[in-house]
C-alpha cells in the first residue's frame, strides 16, 4: 500500500484545519493508524511542493517476543535503510547496534558540514516495530546537539514514509 499518498493527504488536511499541537512554537501534529501500522507526524508547514518536518515515526502495532529474532530483524532493517533510502542529502550508515536495547541507530553520511556546525538525518530503529526519523545539527564549537526541521519535497516525504513503512513488514 502506497502510505505516503494517504498521509500526505491527512497532513494537508490538519494543517488546513489550522490548529496547532504546540502553539508556541507552532508545529502540527498528525497522528493516524492504517492498518497495523500507527504513524506520528509533527510539520511546520506543508504546502503543494513540500514539508517543513519536525519528526517521522512510524510503529507496528504487534511487537516482536523472540529477542532473536528482534535482533535478526533489526540487522535486515538497518542493511535495508543503508541500501535503500539514498534519496536524502546523504546516504546512511549504521552508527550503532545495541543488541542489549533492542535498538539501532543510523546517520546520514558523511554528515553535511557548514561553518562552524555539521548537519545529519538519524534514524533510529526500536525492537523491530519502530521507526524514527529526524534531522539534528551539531555545534562543534558548542559540542552541543539540537533537533532542526527538516525540508523535503512532497515527493520525497512520500518516498521516505513508503520505504520506512516498508521496513515494518
Amino acid at each position: 500500500m502506497n502510505y505516503g499518498q494517504k498521509i500526505i493527504s491527512l497532513i494537508q488536511e490538519e494543517k488546513a484545519r489550522g490548529v496547532y499541537a504546540d502553539p508556541k512554537q507552532k508545529y502540527y501534529y498528525l497522528q493516524h493508524e492504517e492498518g497495523d501500522l500507527q504513524f506520528q507526524v509533527r510539520f511546520k508547514d506543508i504546502d503543494k511542493l513540500g514539508i517543513v518536518l519536525d519528526y517521522l515515526s512510524i510503529k507496528k502495532q504487534a511487537p516482536i517476543l523472540d529477542v532473536s529474532l528482534i535482533n535478526q530483524k533489526l540487522d535486515e532493517q538497518a542493511a535495508a535503510v543503508e541500501k535503500r533510502i539514498t534519496f536524502l542529502l546523504e546516504g546512511f550508515k549504521l552508527i550503532e547496534l545495541d543488541r542489549q536495547n533492542k535498538r539501532a541507530q543510523l546517520r546520514s553520511y558523511p554528515p553535511h558540514t557548514k561553518e562552524n556546525s555539521k548537519y545529519y538525518y538519524e534514524i533510529v530503529l526500536d525492537e523491530g516495530t519502530r521507526v524514527h526519523f529526524q534531522r539534528y545539527e551539531y555545534s562543534i564549537p558548542d559540542k552541543r546537539y539540537q533537533k532542526i526541521d527538516s525540508q523535503l519535497t512532497l515527493e520525497t516525504f512520500e518516498r521516505l514514509l513508503d520505504e520506512l513503512s516498508d521496513l515494518l513488514k
